[in-house]
């Protein structure tokens, strides 16, 4: 009597349900300006606490305001210079405002109130370099640095040590054991297991052997390797991730250069206003000349947009910097903050929201002349172990515990399958179609597998099949969850696959994805996208082929995985560096949080400023409280966009 040996893990049931105008092009600033602002601190706390003259106390404080303050006043002045230039009409810009006003206080003897606007004016500038810096640095430090010299075998086949610049394509480089490869290439000679993890975030080393490719940036952990450089230094995936880097540094949000623009507007009225107050002030409002001079100058003071020039980029750098270190990183600031627009996002299925590589879900066999159904799943193991085929892997793969036979002659015969002689018998693993034959019950169960989106195999002895494994791409656990987050957001989710109708529905029934769009060609893939722009106001692409990379191109805002292809990954707008579907939710949180904090401290310095010119103009302010004010906004400004450095815990 036939054992009947089965089992059911789920394929048949598969309906389960820069801104210029702060702190300009100079990014960085030297140690030397942090110092002489520190200088110029302590010289004012001097002239505080020591028992000078007034007339020498003065002299101290002027002496430590321009200490202080000279690379942000000559930033100003030389920026102002440039872009006058450039533009063939006066546009300076807030730094000239401030370089004024603390003159002024200076004029007004008041060189202590001067003295605080430029502690407290620089200290913001160093700040908001700061943020920037931190941001820089964070995404940067994302991937270990790429190691600067190789080993190259020149004609002669010795070592010759040399830059990594200097590799060119063809070249042979060896790769000792625990040592970074320094470029892209393909293994010649040797077997190893490589880290990857600079590349993909990944921390599963991957096997590696002749034929395949290596990346640049990771680690060979096992043994010597010899590898034929494919690409230039300047070419290959860790270089373009860097490149991916800088480049999200320099695309600011359109809003800030919004700001930039009106800047030398507001910088010009201004100094206009001062200029006619000081001309027509005692006229129109009666004030003798000192309190003309001194209301026109905190006039100068209370207008400086400052806070206003402080409102979007660094909290744009602050929410960059902290999806960085999530492993998410954005080509620019105006990607980041367009992603809350998203209406519908289109994803590719294998390697995107599957994991890319198939699995046993469902097997059977039958025993047959004195063997059990465990010795068949044993034979198979056998055979597939010795076939480099992704389907033989995955049955390898799921019967890992299952010991392998020495003493069996395997023959893969290309077309057909593979043939096992084992004990006088001949043994096959081939697809359905092979089998010209089929009896019903086998029939049936191959029908009833492929319409649940399975892959089949058979297993027959002699001729005759008595068994069949049922293979999927099985969804990533955490697609479900993140297609999910979607529909909460209102955001409407698409499969777009090139797989036939009935495996890309059971995918979908599984994920609970909205719209499926199956039996696509690589091709047509971007007019697809075109098409749901039309029903979609902003649409978001995911994929990871060089298939999808015209797709990425197209979309609204094109996500890559960072284990896809590099076409993709230099496509793309955002790119998620450990493939993690769930980054794409929390970063189009970040984008609305980043709107909401940038329209805080947009509204509050407003309103700042006209508080204060307000108060200027019914004589209530002095210099000291104007700068102090005026500053401590731009600092608390400075401190909500700092509070998107910090993701929230969903």
């Amino acid at each position: 009597m036939d054992i009947h040996h089965t089992h059911h893990h789920g394929c048949e049931h598969h309906h389960a349900h820069s801104h210029e105008g702060h702190h300009h092009h100079h990014h960085h600033e030297s140690k030397t300006a942090l110092s002489l602002y520190f200088v110029g601190i302590i010289l004012t706390i001097l002239a505080l606490i020591l028992p000078l003259s007034p007339m020498f106390k003065q002299v101290l404080f002027a002496l430590s305001l321009f200490i202080s303050g000279y690379h942000v006043m000559f930033e100003g002045i030389e920026d102002t210079v440039e872009k006058t230039k450039i533009r063939h009409r006066l546009t300076p810009n807030a730094h000239v405002l401030m370089t004024l006003a603390a003159i002024g206080t200076v004029l007004l003897g008041e060189a202590l109130e001067g003295a605080v606007l430029i502690f407290i004016f620089a200290g913001v500038h160093f700040l908001e370099d700061y943020v920037e810096g931190k941001s820089r640095r964070e995404i940067t430090n994302l991937m270990s640095l790429s190691p600067k010299k190789a080993k190259r075998l020149n004609a002669s086949h010795q070592l010759e040590e040399v830059l990594v610049e200097e590799l060119h394509v063809g070249d042979y480089i060896q790769v000792a054991n625990g040592e970074q490869i320094p470029i892209d290439g393909l293994i010649i000679k040797g077997m190893s297991s490589i880290d990857e993890s600079t590349i993909n975030g990944e921390s599963i080393p991957r096997e590696k052997q002749v034929g395949d490719t290596v990346y640049g940036a990771t680690i060979n952990l096992d043994a010597p390797l010899v590898i034929q450089v494919t690409k230039k230094y300047s070419q290959t995936v860790f270089a373009k991730i860097v490149q991916v880097v800088s480049q999200a540094q320099q695309n600011v949000p359109k809003i800030a250069t919004k700001i930039d623009r009106y800047e030398p507007v507001y910088v010009n009225f201004v100094i206009g206003i001062f200029i006619l107050l000081l001309l027509f002030g005692s006229m129109l409002f009666g004030w003798s000349r000192d309190v003309l001079f001194n209301r026109s100058l905190v006039f100068l003071v209370s207008a400086s947009p400052c806070a206003l020039a402080v409102s979007v980029v660094p909290a744009t750098l602050s929410a960059i910097s902290s999806l960085a270190r999530a492993k998410t990183l954005f080509k620019g600031g105006n990607y980041l903050y367009q992603l809350k627009e998203v209406q519908a996002i289109a994803f590719d299925k294998t390697g995107t929201l599957t994991q890319g590589k198939p699995q046993v879900v469902n097997y059977e066999m039958q025993s047959r002349d004195g063997f059990t159904s465990e010795d068949f799943v044993q034979l198979a193991v056998s055979m597939e172990a010795q076939v480099n085929h992704p389907l033989a892997q995955a049955i390898v793969t799921r019967f890992s515990d299952v010991a392998r036979l020495e003493d069996m002659e395997i023959k893969n015969e290309v077309g057909i399958g593979v043939k096992g002689f084992y004990q006088g018998n001949e043994f096959l693993i081939a697809k359905p179609s092979h089998f010209t034959a089929l009896d019903t019950f086998w029939q049936e169960k191959v029908t009833k597998n492929e319409k649940a989106g399975c892959t089949v195999v058979l297993f027959a002895l002699n001729q005759e099949v008595i068994g069949y494994f049922a293979l999927q791409d099985l969804p990533k656990e955490e697609s479900a969850k993140v297609i999910a987050q979607l529909r909460k957001q209102n955001i409407k989710s698409i499969m777009i696959t090139g797989d036939a109708q009935l495996t890309a529905q059971s995918i979908a029934d599984k994920l609970e994805i909205d719209e499926v769009i199956s039996e696509v060609l690589p091709e047509d893939k971007a007019a697809i996208v075109q098409k749901l722009q039309q029903k979609y106001d902003f649409v978001a692409m995911v994929g990871d082929g060089v298939n999808d990379a015209p797709a990425l191109a197209k979309a609204d805002i094109g996500i890559a995985m960072g284990r896809g292809s590099d076409i993709a990954i230099e496509t793309a707008d955002m790119i998620l560096m450990q493939d993690e579907l769930q980054n794409i939710t929390q970063a189009i949180q970040v984008s609305h949080r980043l709107e909401k904090i940038t329209n805080q401290n947009m509204i509050f310095a407003m309103l700042i400023v006209l508080y204060l010119i307000g108060l200027t103009f019914f004589g209530h302010l002095s210099v000291l409280v104007s700068v102090t004010l005026h500053e401590g906004s731009t600092m608390l400004v400075l401190l909500n966009s700092l509070r998107l450095l910090k993701l929230r815990k969903e």
